[in-house]
């Protein structure tokens, strides 16, 4: 199951701040936990990035960002994450879906 999480890092967290914790959990083998695949993880200039996630578990890509909570409390501005799908797998069931309605 793919997930998309849209972030925004905190600007009153200083660079340092963040590339440290970065390291921490990465090196550290805390991050990706075990459950969890990242397909991507992009960050743009502007301090805004997204990640694509695959896992069997919401809870395994909540627990993944509530462990960057946890060791630097205050980075993110903002979240967003939710199930994803490639727009290859959805266009049939749009297709579908419009099917039916003009059915009836």
């Amino acid at each position: 199951m793919l997930f998309l999480t849209y972030w925004e890092l905190n600007e009153n967290k200083s660079s340092q701040e963040r590339t440290h914790i970065a390291r921490k959990l990465t090196s550290g083998g805390l991050f990706p936990p075990k459950n969890v695949r990242i397909i991507r993880w992009d960050q743009t200039p502007d301090g805004w990035g997204v990640t694509v996630w695959e896992t069997d578990s919401a809870a395994d890509v909540i627990l993944a960002n509530e462990l960057w909570r946890a060791a630097a409390t205050g980075i993110f501005r903002v979240t967003k994450t939710a199930p994803a799908a490639p727009i290859q797998e959805l266009m049939p069931l749009g297709e579908q879906m419009l099917k039916s309605l003009s059915a009836g």
